[in-house]
């Protein structure tokens, strides 16, 4: 056998039990008696991915900012377009807190 293959394997080896030890510890934590048996979630209150996109629309929004004026208009077209998804966004994450399971 040569270096590169026992390298590799010696690599393998410890990425796998690096992994592994790490999910047993996840999966330990999930089950310990101080958190509740089943995972809810609540759909008026967490949003993450609508918060997400919030998050980086606002992001685009401000690259747009600072980009360079002359776009031929279509920069500021951009920053309409952004500020309606934004807006958008709120509004569909005010609805959802409105209402939980529509």
């Amino acid at each position: 056998m040569n270096l590169w293959k026992a390298s590799t394997i010696v690599l393998a080896g410890s990425l796998a039990t690096l992994v592994g030890r790490d999910a047993f510890d996840r999966a330990a934590a999930a089950t310990s008696a101080a958190r509740p048996s089943a995972v809810a979630f609540d759909w008026g209150q967490e949003q993450p991915h609508m918060e997400q996109a919030l998050r980086d629309l606002r992001g685009a929004r401000h690259s747009l900012e600072v980009a360079a004026e002359h776009k031929g208009g279509w920069r500021v077209l951009a920053l309409k377009h952004t500020d309606e998804a934004i807006n958008e966004t709120i509004r569909g994450i005010e609805y959802a807190k409105a209402h939980p399971r529509d």
